[in-house]
């Protein structure tokens, strides 16, 4: 029965000399193989050219290395935050279809304010009246003479239109936790 031991492969246990002494009949010298352990094993010796780095898989040629970001500042709990500023002007835009207007309020009579219409006839006498002067005083509320008339009807509808622009002066943050669960390997190359 054979026996795998730190230097090789041992094929008879009662025959020390009956055995291989060297790895290099399984794998030539100089290969590399990654190991899930804390360190190198009899043989074998950790390579250290590459640290902190995620593992590709390729459908080309391997061995290649690349990137510029480490793997624990790319991956890591605060690598993921987002913060976006936004400082502009816009204008208002009213989508198509919609009303131009605001409101469409009919406004009734004691909503109005407080206002005057001016008549269209002179005065009622005098130097100054006209042709088209009334006859007698006009009077809109007891006995008080006026040359102006209040509202007597209210109702109407109306529109305010709008246009304009809005500024926006704000900043957003969000963030992703990107530290991801990973294992350790280590890469080592035989003796």
């Amino acid at each position: 029965m054979a026996r795998l031991t730190g230097n090789g492969v041992l094929f008879d246990l009662l025959d020390p000399n009956n055995k291989i002494d060297s790895f290099y009949w399984m794998y030539p010298a100089g290969t590399k193989k990654l190991f899930f352990q804390a360190t190198a094993p009899t043989g074998w010796t950790q390579d250290t050219t590459n640290a902190d780095r995620a593992l590709r898989v390729v459908s080309g040629t391997g061995g290649g290395t690349g990137g510029s970001t480490s793997f624990v500042t790319a991956l890591s709990s605060s690598s993921g935050n987002i913060n976006v500023g936004i400082n502009t002007t816009l204008p208002v835009e009213i989508p198509p279809g919609a009303g131009t207007f605001i409101g469409n309020h009919t406004l009734s009579i004691t909503e109005l304010p407080d206002h005057v219409h001016p008549s269209i006839y002179g005065p009622t006498g005098g130097a100054n009246a006209t042709p088209f002067s009334n006859t007698g005083a006009r009077t809109v509320d007891g006995n008080n003479a006026t040359g102006t008339m209040n509202e007597s009807t209210g109702g109407g509808a109306h529109n305010h239109p709008f246009s304009g622009t809005t500024t926006i002066n704000t900043s957003f943050s969000d963030g992703i936790d990107l530290g991801v669960q990973y294992v350790d390997v280590i890469i080592c190359t035989l003796n």
